[in-house]
């Protein structure tokens, strides 16, 4: 898997209710990305070629390819 980077990056803090934790995404990003409130996003864990864990995030809201 190779990245790019656009060049915009956010902090977030770790929301937790019960048994759910959640993460927030910058609102700008959630505008330019055409976003609407209750839309369903695929997640995935992965992680970098230095080994580190990442969580790669679909905003088309569609699925990973298998390939």
């Amino acid at each position: 898997m190779k990245n790019k980077f656009s060049g915009i990056g956010w902090k977030s803090k770790i929301i937790l209710k019960r048994s759910t934790a959640y993460l927030s995404i910058n609102k700008l990003v959630v505008d330019g990305c055409d976003l609407e409130k209750g839309q369903e996003l695929y997640s995935y864990l992965a992680e970098d070629n230095k080994e580190r864990k990442i969580i790669v995030i679909y905003l088309d809201g569609k699925k990973k390819n298998s390939k």
